[in-house]
């Protein structure tokens, strides 16, 4: 899977995903690998800056001297959703045979709740009709992609993008969901 932002974006973008810069996470803060100034947060740029332009890729990914580039953000809205799943459950879902004959890509984040940071369990998936809003990123929010650092704690792909044809429906999520809860029971 890619090594640095700038792979991970251009590979999102031949994939229709909107994405925007994000910052690299070094030492114990987040910086511009550009200016090197510090960063409040990941989220270095607008999501209005999400491009679906290779060469606009390039040009805002620049490769430093030492190989790193800015983070991946891809931009939740119509091309794509994000759905956060318990990573125990989640990995049920992609070892089943139903989700092996057709995957989408899933994410194992770090999410921060209440001081913590508790791994979770992302997919994405082409729209999130179907599954339980509480579930579903906000429109318009960005997802951090590997190699992407969250205070501290690596993104990785549980399921990477290379091993999808391309996103599966909310629908077809929500139904795997109740399947694999069901079987649990």
């Amino acid at each position: 899977m890619a090594s640095n932002g700038l792979e991970t974006a251009l590979e999102c973008v031949g994939r229709g995903w909107p994405v925007v810069p994000g910052a690299l996470w070094v030492g114990d803060s987040y910086v511009d690998p550009v200016t090197n100034a510090e960063c409040d947060a990941l989220a270095l740029s607008s999501p209005a800056m999400a491009t679906l332009d290779p060469e606009e890729v390039r040009r805002l990914w620049p490769v430093s001297d030492g190989g790193v580039t800015r983070s991946a953000l891809a931009v939740l809205g119509k091309l794509m959703a994000a759905v956060v799943v318990e990573p125990e459950l989640a990995r049920r879902v992609v070892e089943s045979e139903a989700f092996r004959a057709s995957p989408t890509p899933v994410v194992m984040l770090p999410v921060p709740t209440f001081g913590l940071m508790i791994e979770s369990a992302v997919f994405v998936v082409s729209s999130a009709e179907g599954v339980e809003e509480r579930l579903v990123f906000p429109r318009g929010s960005m997802l951090p992609l590997p190699p992407a650092v969250v205070e501290g704690h690596k993104a990785e792909w549980l399921v990477s993008p290379a091993e999808c044809d391309g996103p599966m429906s909310g629908r077809e999520l929500a139904d795997l969901l109740a399947l694999e809860t069901s079987n649990r029971r």
